[in-house]
């Protein structure tokens, strides 16, 4: 597979690393999902990364996540991107999940580096290459040494980058130097998604294409206008990039008092969007003291009242 550059620039943009909503018991609530989704697309995102850390799909079963799949690729029909997160620790498991997400017509696979047990750069690039053998469908590389441990290295991203099926990486990393290096090593072929969402803007400096963020499913808009404007901005506004960040950041500084995950979909339950709030266990659930402290927060916060479903 040889995907020329037109086809590549599709990818460019911004996906929201789309959360997997729970209904009281913590079964999967498919209707919320499907909100979801309608309510992300009419606020203009670019596309959805199915099935990532922010999906909670480690403490999904195999099937819950083919079902959530279908679920999404079937409300998109087509309108925007679906990236389908595939990883998991086992490579023969990562393709089941792979040519299910071919049979459903996603538009590419992404997969996490393999994690806890302890593999070379040699064994990591074999799990890519035997992905990426058994279906035809463009792969993005997830870098998250924060959750796995795993550091990949510059031969590993240039081999990558010569492979015509791997598009890029989604790089969920602070290590901003680390990100400028691949875009000077890789070239512009070889697409960086941002994916530390309060580093958007410095991310986008460094090179990145475009962000897959987690934050996204509460307040997509500062991140849409970033992006939008440094992609058609002969001179980009600075000031207006800045503040928008700044902007996001005060909700992201005061969401990493809590459990992430169950912080944007309270956020959500506020809005509108979600049903309810629940998260699977071993998430930490919030009490209800602190509902009352986010509830205060969303109150008080035109960015979040902004995002709102319209009724």
């Amino acid at each position: 597979m040889n995907l020329v550059t037109g086809e590549r620039s599709k990818f460019k943009g911004i996906f929201t690393a789309l959360l997997t909503p729970m209904h009281e018991d913590g079964s999967i609530d498919f209707e919320s999902l499907s909100r979801l989704v309608e309510h992300q697309i009419s606020l203009g995102i670019t596309g959805f990364y199915v099935g990532g850390s922010t999906g909670e799909a480690f403490i999904l079963t195999t099937e819950e996540r083919k079902q959530v799949l279908e679920s999404v690729v079937k409300t998109v029909n087509g309108r925007v991107i679906v990236i389908a997160h595939i990883g998991c620790i086992s490579t023969m498991e990562s393709v089941k999940l792979a040519r299910h997400a071919e049979e459903l017509g996603a538009d590419a696979v992404s997969a996490v580096v393999p994690f806890y047990y302890k593999v070379t750069m040699k064994e990591i690039r074999e799990h890519y290459e035997t992905i990426m053998s058994a279906v035809p469908l463009p792969m993005l590389v997830y870098h998250y040494p924060g959750a796995t441990s795993v550091s990949l290295t510059m031969d590993f991203y240039t081999d990558m980058s010569s492979h015509s099926q791997c598009i890029g990486v989604k790089f969920t990393s602070l290590n901003l130097f680390e990100m400028q290096q691949i875009r000077a090593l890789c070239h512009e072929r070889f697409m960086i998604f941002n994916g530390h969402d309060e580093v958007y803007l410095s991310g986008a400096c460094a090179g990145a294409d475009g962000a897959i963020g987690s934050t996204f499913n509460m307040m997509p808009g500062p991140f849409i206008q970033m992006h939008d404007h440094i992609s058609t901005a002969q001179r980009p506004d600075m000031s207006l990039l800045q503040s928008l960040q700044t902007e996001a950041n005060a909700v992201i500084s005061h969401m990493i008092q809590y459990d992430v995950i169950a912080y944007e979909k309270y956020i959500l339950y506020l809005q509108g969007v979600l049903r309810s709030p629940k998260v699977r266990q071993p998430l930490k659930q919030l009490t209800d003291g602190e509902r009352r402290q986010i509830d205060d927060f969303y109150r008080n916060c035109a960015l979040l009242q902004d995002h709102r479903v319209s009724v």
